[in-house]
């Protein structure tokens, strides 16, 4: 860990360049009153720097995802089972999902509410809650697992082409028939 600390102005220029990676704009908004020339020049020098160049990069790793980390993730969606949070009558109980760490599983969650309001006064009103759930699919994370461990080939590549034979018969007329 970077034992140096950062002027507050020379921070607030890391936390902006790591938001935009653009060296000059996240210059000017740390010092608005400089020019573009100046501020072009000056972020090179900032990010030239030794003491900027280590908390930049140090904030980085920070974020990194490592190689292991996400191949935990691509198992987990690979092994992904949400049976277990849908109640009696076949609702799921999201917040169990969330609870539990499930969350990750679901790509896309869709909900609408339909109001229907009886048109007299002994009708009742009712309301319908739909919800769309989509799950991140199981069988691309195998695949993307299987291929990190060398044990999947995409067929029809260049080191693995797909070889098809076709027949061609003749019928006695004369006609080529390929449905025999």
């Amino acid at each position: 860990m970077n034992e140096k600390p950062l002027s507050r102005k020379h921070q607030r220029f890391v936390n902006e360049y790591l938001q935009t990676f653009n060296a000059t704009r996240a210059y000017m908004r740390v010092y608005p009153k400089a020019s573009y020339d100046t501020a072009m020049a000056n972020s090179a020098k900032l990010l030239g720097s030794t003491k900027v160049s280590e908390h930049v990069t140090e904030r980085l790793n920070e974020a990194h995802m490592s190689a292991d980390e996400a191949l935990k993730l691509q198992a987990e969606i690979a092994r992904g089972d949400i049976t277990q949070f849908f109640t009696s009558i076949g609702n799921l109980d999201f917040d169990k999902l969330m609870k539990d760490g499930n969350g990750r599983l679901v790509k896309k969650i869709k909900q609408r509410t339909i109001t229907k309001i009886g048109k007299t006064e002994k009708d009742e009103d009712t309301e319908i809650l739909e919800t769309e759930l989509e799950l991140y699919p199981a069988d691309v994370a195998q695949e993307r697992i299987l291929k990190i461990h060398g044990k999947f080939k995409e067929l029809g590549d260049k080191d693995n082409p797909i070889n098809v034979t076709v027949r061609i018969l003749k019928a006695s007329d004369g006609k080529a028939n390929s449905n025999q």
